[in-house]
């Protein structure tokens, strides 16, 4: 009976490390109008003069990313994992990209997926310091 609690519980664990978004392991589209739009959140902010050369951090929160058209309607919400990564299965179109809960709305794109493809795109958190 221990035994099979102890399996069990590896399992869950084992499932649950898997199941991380990680970019370099999504799923392919579901089916064959939709496409994958994958990434991560980088944080813009950064107190004082921005030096040259400077790349932003990852921004390692779970927050929101929003997936827009073209009239900048959202048409799409995903949840980030604890470091950033997120991934959006939508149809194929034109779409641009913004975190949620970002103070400064910085948008990103235009990202242009089509059917069946998987794109690698940035998505920015800007708090406006500086």
């Amino acid at each position: 009976m221990k035994n099979s609690i102890l399996i069990i519980i590896a399992a869950v664990i084992f499932l649950n490390f898997i199941s991380c978004t990680d970019p370099d392991a999504l799923p392919t589209p579901p089916d064959k109008d939709a496409g994958i739009i994958y990434g991560q959140v980088f944080d813009l902010s950064h107190p004082g003069p921005i030096p040259v050369g400077w790349e932003p951090p990852a921004y390692e929160n779970i927050c929101t990313v929003i997936a827009q058209d073209t009239d900048q309607n959202i048409s799409i919400e995903s949840r980030t994992s604890a470091k950033g990564f997120f991934s959006i299965t939508a149809p194929a179109g034109k779409y641009y990209l913004r975190v949620k809960a970002s103070p400064i709305s910085s948008v990103t794109g235009p990202y242009f997926l089509s059917p069946g493809v998987m794109i690698q795109a940035k998505a920015y958190y800007d708090s406006g310091m500086r």
